[in-house]
């Protein structure tokens, strides 16, 4: 496998892709997250659950104060920014260097978070839901995640692979109207999101097909319901499985995991990486 190094552009950082596999560790501050609701609450705990995914070796932060699990209630936006507003200071006081991402899907949580310290907006509609958010990513120069979604889920087994790759062309021009580079995007195919569970498995075997597009491509598989399918295991005891996931992506060139568990993922893609990636 030959690995081409790239870069990912998040206002003053820089983060390199391609030379081994990164991981994104899974902040939650929520009540009713499907795998760790209520768990991060608390600020002193929030920043233990950081230390500890910096200690395992997370190369991005991502926190996220409003739960998309399905069926999910949407939250205010002043409650999110409520929930997110110290946690976003304290981590940026305690970890200055670590990049740091915001999962949010609101335009003007985003810019709030942005300006408190965040390097990256994770956008679960990819620019196609709230329709400031592209003008909130481009004026702070911000990273972002770009997902596919879709309002109305394709029934189970009629996905369809080339409209995803069109929805993530289309959103890159889009993107780049509005004054958003390329090398400022991460595209992320919503295992989880707008199709059936079964159709997870579709995806993951299509992964080549997301190659080439923005900066890279970033994978959330964690503790997700398709793997609960094959295991029938609950989302806590999935760790196993994201990370077998995790390293079976390699070869496919997916550049950035998004995973709870950061320790187990990361000794995954250790092997992987010198396997496919000699490094």
């Amino acid at each position: 496998m030959k690995s081409v190094s790239r870069v990912f552009q998040c206002q003053q950082r820089a983060l390199v892709l391609g030379e081994n596999t990164k991981i994104m560790g899974i902040v939650n501050v929520t009540p009713d997250s499907f795998s760790d609701g209520g768990q991060y609450v608390e600020l002193n705990r929030i920043l233990e659950h950081v230390e500890q995914l910096v200690q395992d070796g997370a190369d991005i932060i991502d926190i996220g104060a409003e739960s998309t699990r399905p069926g999910y209630e949407p939250v205010a936006k002043e409650i999110e920014w409520q929930r997110l507003e110290e946690p976003i200071l304290a981590i940026r006081s305690h970890w200055p260097d670590v990049c740091l991402s915001v999962d949010t899907q609101k335009a003007w949580v985003a810019d709030r978070a942005v300006k408190a310290g965040v390097d990256i907006v994770n956008d679960i509609w990819g620019l196609a839901g709230d329709p400031d958010m592209a003008q909130v990513v481009s004026q702070h120069q911000a990273g972002l995640v770009m997902m596919f979604n879709r309002v109305s889920p394709w029934l189970p087994g009629t996905i369809d692979i080339g409209a995803m790759v069109d929805f993530f062309r289309q959103q890159l021009d889009f993107a780049r109207h509005q004054g958003i580079a390329e090398d400022h995007i991460l595209i992320d195919p919503g295992l989880g999101f707008g199709y059936g569970v079964d159709d997870n498995w579709i995806v993951l075997r299509h992964l080549e097909e997301f190659v080439g597009y923005g900066a890279g491509l970033l994978l959330g598989p964690s503790r997700k319901r398709f793997l609960g399918s094959v295991t029938d295991k609950p989302p806590r005891e999935r760790d196993v499985a994201t990370a077998a996931v995790a390293a079976l992506a390699v070869p496919y060139h997916v550049d950035v995991l998004r995973v709870h568990n950061v320790k187990t993922t990361r000794d995954a893609l250790r092997v992987a990486d010198k396997w496919y990636r000699d490094v």
